[in-house]
């Protein structure tokens, strides 16, 4: 498969239900719609400009809109202690991305022993983590971002000899796009579970009311 097509498909897709008014489910709630086109079409534009960075061995192409995204990303946040949770989150980050790039340097000397796909898992897994770290879908998407960047490093790191990585690049958002719609899963199952829970306990205490002594 190309890479990008992933990446077009779920994001129509996000289009499609957000705009149809699901966008509680994508996680991806818009508020202030024209400054949110706006900086799409910024990093977009910016997308493009690639620079590399090398350290040692390893070379580090960096595409500029990505990173934009990311600062974005991390600078929208709004609430209460607004500065513990960027520092919760990136600490969050910086291990699903440890992580991540250590299972991708696993099937990279032995593909044998994966779960789903040599491709998806490690996507997967930091999927996984980011919905156990937080349920906010703007929160997941921020962590997925910067251990996405993470885990590049990471790899990159634990290779031997020259290496190359890449930050924003198609087969990179692939990456995200994937880990995205399994942190999302994840949250919309838990969600579910908590619910019929919550209905299931509150029963017999419904049961239980509703008649007076007469």
């Amino acid at each position: 498969m190309n890479a990008g097509y992933i990446s077009i498909w779920i994001m129509l897709m996000a289009a499609i239900l957000i705009s149809t008014g699901w966008s509680d489910f994508v996680g991806l709630t818009i508020k202030h719609k024209r400054w949110f086109f706006i900086a799409l079409a910024v990093c977009a534009a910016l997308q493009p400009i690639q620079e590399t960075f090398r350290f040692g061995s390893i070379q580090l192409h960096v595409f500029a809109g990505t990173i934009l995204l990311m600062l974005i990303s991390l600078l929208a946040m709004r609430g209460p202690l607004v500065w513990d949770s960027r520092g919760y989150l990136l600490i969050c980050a910086l291990l699903a991305g440890m992580i991540w790039g250590s299972v991708r340097k696993m099937y990279s000397v032995d593909p044998v022993f994966f779960w789903l796909d040599p491709l998806l898992d490690g996507p997967v897994v930091a999927g996984v983590l980011a919905a156990a770290f937080s349920s906010k879908g703007q929160h997941q998407l921020t962590v997925l971002l910067y251990a996405g960047a993470a885990a590049e490093l990471v790899h990159a790191l634990l290779q031997h000899g020259a290496y190359e990585a890449s930050v924003g690049s198609l087969q990179w958002w692939d990456s995200i796009w994937i880990a995205f719609v399994a942190a999302r899963l994840i949250s919309l199952l838990f969600l579910l579970v908590r619910t019929g829970v919550t209905r299931f306990i509150a029963i017999p205490w419904r049961n239980k009311g509703g008649s007076s002594p007469e």
